[in-house]
């Protein structure tokens, strides 16, 4: 999801661009595709000759049994030959996810990090990789929070489908936060330092928890608001439990887990002078109609 939109936009601005994808992908005409992986450091090092700006956006998501090898052995691997590519910007898209367990309402970049399955932990050690670079390079780490586009909607699943599952859902965990952030933001974020100085490394969330519709029922509400617009059609709020309720259904099945309400904060990365191009308003309307 991020990785095409970061591509769409190094060409925009000009930029010759490459990309490694272990198919070879439908992409901007200009772009060079490199098919392979991180485990194969031939093509790594053909990728990188002579490459300026580096955009590291590839991970296992789904197969723990593959999670260290990919995130944290293939970054590795990674930003060896950065370093010695002699890479000047080198942006890791993270997660928000290697915070894990939290006892703080707002969570930001002063947070420590308590990752809490393989997948957090794998992300948290990647950071720690990156986190070393290398001479004369600029590192940049983003966590965004739950990403979505038009094509892999996420959590939000639930506003579009009617569904017994959706119903369920939306009754149990329906008062916590949904963390949703856009592809597009985050890949706005990933370009946005380009011709910036950095304290490197550096950290920043990506989080649309600033606003002020942030949960399940909320963004539902905003949803139907928007697509009645022309009509004057009341609908009926669902209800839902106290946000105790999914929690504590979390550390009976999974033993861990955040408390609904707790939100990342974006500040940082807003006092730099960034701008979602996307608020949650917006994200809706993308989502569901893109019409618009």
């Amino acid at each position: 999801m991020v990785g095409r939109r970061i591509v769409k936009r190094l060409c925009e601005l000009g930029y010759h661009v490459r990309a490694l994808s272990r198919t070879k992908q439908h992409a901007e005409p200009e772009v060079k595709i490199f098919v392979g992986d991180l485990a194969n450091e031939h093509v790594l090092d053909s990728f990188l000759t002579n490459a300026q700006l580096l955009f590291h956006c590839a991970a296992e998501l789904h197969d723990t049994s593959k999670m260290y090898a990919v995130n944290v052995s293939g970054t590795e691997r990674l930003a060896h030959l950065a370093g010695k590519h002699k890479i000047q910007y080198l942006c890791h898209i993270s997660s928000a996810g290697v915070v894990g367990k939290s006892m703080d309402k707002w969570i930001d970049e002063s947070s420590d990090c308590n990752p809490q399955n393989e997948y957090e932990r794998s992300k948290w050690e990647a950071e720690r990789v990156v986190s070393k670079g290398g001479p004369g390079c600029r590192v940049l780490i983003l966590r965004p929070t739950n990403i979505v586009d038009e094509l892999q909607l996420g959590e939000l699943t639930i506003l579009k489908e009617v569904t017994l599952h959706s119903r369920l859902k939306m009754f149990v965990a329906g008062g916590e936060c949904a963390h949703i952030i856009h592809a597009d933001n985050v890949a706005a974020a990933a370009t946005h330092f380009i011709d910036k100085s950095l304290d490197s490394p550096e950290c920043f969330f990506v989080s649309s928890g600033n606003e002020i519709a942030t949960s399940f029922v909320e963004l539902y509400e905003l949803h139907k608001q928007l697509s009645h617009k022309n009509e004057d059609k009341p609908f009926r709020k669902p209800t839902h439990l106290p946000i105790i309720a999914p929690y504590l259904l979390r550390k009976l099945i999974r033993q861990t887990g955040n408390l609904g309400d707790v939100k990342y904060s974006s500040n940082k990365l807003l006092a730099t002078g960034f701008q979602f191009p996307l608020n949650i308003r917006s994200t809706l309307q993308q989502l569901f109609d893109p019409c618009r």
